[in-house]
């Protein structure tokens, strides 16, 4: 047998060495990790040949990356084009907080704007959530939040600002070359007919892309946010939790939570509203309202018949529920059991569309720096009567009723992770600028 040159078999030589040294780093990190408990060091994980893709279908800790993913039929392929369109935009993130033992919540973030030297990515306010409580969040100071991209590099992640009421957060990361996602507006009567979504993350141990099929419902949410919509992409995995909701014509149309029966979804035009707000201001601006509502055509058919017989035709709009006592001069003389029909003429379709017609009037009277006034058209059941009211849209007052702004969120039970550096794995080239 002709015997390997010298230089090539040096090469070699010096690979091989190369890879012992790796596996003997990822084997050290780990017995660390995992202390001198354990009866022997743990053997290192072999490294992989190629960097897994998102069509794999086996993950590192061997579960299948996606139900969904090995449907090739055509529907199925649109699906798996739509979560690929968002998919370099995807990421998933981590908050640490000390304790016995340390946890972590690993979600899913999308990147959305890059301001200055840092790039912003979106996500659940679950995130900084306290397990113990659904309106309580850890104090900043004391969460260490770990960003996995795309390309599985592991960046330090900063909370910038959060929401509450939406269950928003805002993430930062040192400027990467990352495309960031267009949260457009969709049209207001999109959602009143169910359609076919993919629900896309990105798994924390892992880093590979998931995706769940499924399809928008007209179904009321059981958690206390308005705004949210449900699909049927059924996941139970907290890492879907701050990703993204797609239709198959690949436009985004909102951000995943996850509750016991149900898969809500934050609206588009709510989260790139929040957005634009935690830019102008460092926090979304609520205007001093605070009506609480369903979208009519989400009421139980017996409570919609009885409404029909009152008008002339169906009415649409917005079925009010709750208004606050402390807020109650800024609504005009709407009551609890009218029905919004029309905002400055836009005729409502769903307390999304409100909400969003809401937060626009916000910047303007924040930029005009006085409250502005919103012609409403009032339907009332009651006596079947038409009647015109005027919304007062201001800021609310500082401290005032903050309980209000709160809502009650379903936060899983958090889990110890552990993550290594990016040399014991099979990383690819930085992608930061």
């Amino acid at each position: 047998m002709e015997e390997m040159p010298p230089k090539k078999k040096r090469n070699q030589e010096e690979g091989e060495q190369r890879d012992l040294e790796k596996e003997a780093k990822a084997a050290r990190l780990v017995f660390l990790l995992f202390g001198h408990g354990t009866q022997s060091e743990p053997e290192p994980k072999p490294k992989p040949a190629c960097p897994p893709s998102p069509s794999s279908s086996s993950d590192h800790d061997g579960e299948s990356n996606s139900d969904d993913d090995n449907d090739f039929s055509a529907e199925g392929l649109r699906a798996r084009d739509a979560a690929l369109s968002v998919c370099k935009s995807v990421v998933s993130i981590s908050a640490s907080t000390d304790g016995d033992p340390p946890s972590t919540f690993a979600c899913t973030g999308t990147v959305v704007a890059h301001e200055g030297s840092a790039t912003w990515i979106i996500t659940s306010a679950s995130l900084i959530r306290k397990p113990e409580s659904d309106t309580e969040v850890h104090e900043p100071h004391a969460v260490k939040i770990e960003v996995l991209l795309h390309n599985k590099k592991v960046v330090k992640g900063r909370l910038l600002m959060y929401d509450l009421l939406y269950n928003v957060a805002i993430v930062s990361i040192a400027r990467a070359k990352l495309p960031a996602a267009m949260l457009n507006d969709l049209p207001d009567s999109y959602f009143l007919t169910p359609g076919l979504v993919v629900a896309v993350a990105r798994k924390f141990e892992s880093g590979r892309l998931q995706m769940k099929r499924g399809e928008t419902l007209r179904a009321a949410c059981e958690l206390d946010c308005d705004e949210l919509m449900v699909s049927t992409c059924q996941f139970e995995q907290n890492f879907f939790i701050g990703g993204l909701l797609v239709d198959l014509e690949k436009r985004i149309l909102g951000m995943n939570f996850i509750d016991e029966r149900t898969t809500p979804f934050l609206p588009v035009q709510i989260v790139g509203r929040c957005l634009r707000h935690f830019k102008a201001y460092g926090e979304v601006k609520q205007p001093w309202l605070g009506i609480r509502g369903r979208s009519l055509h989400l009421l139980e058919s017996a409570r919609l018949e009885e409404i029909c017989h009152k008008f002339s035709k169906p009415p649409s709009g917005v079925f009010v529920d709750m208004i606050p006592e402390a807020s109650s001069a800024n609504c005009g003389g709407v009551e609890v059991g009218d029905i919004l029909n029309q905002l400055d003429g836009v005729v409502l379709h769903s307390i999304a569309q409100l909400t969003s017609l809401l937060l626009d009037k916000m910047e303007v009277a924040m930029h005009e720096r006085r409250p502005v006034i919103l012609k409403a058209l009032i339907q009332r059941p009651k006596d079947g009567a038409t009647v015109a009211a005027k919304l007062i849209v201001a800021e609310r007052p500082p401290g005032e009723c903050d309980t209000l702004l709160n809502n009650r969120w379903t936060l899983p039970p958090p889990t110890v992770y552990y993550w290594g550096p990016p040399d014991i794995y099979d990383w690819v080239d930085d992608d930061s600028d």
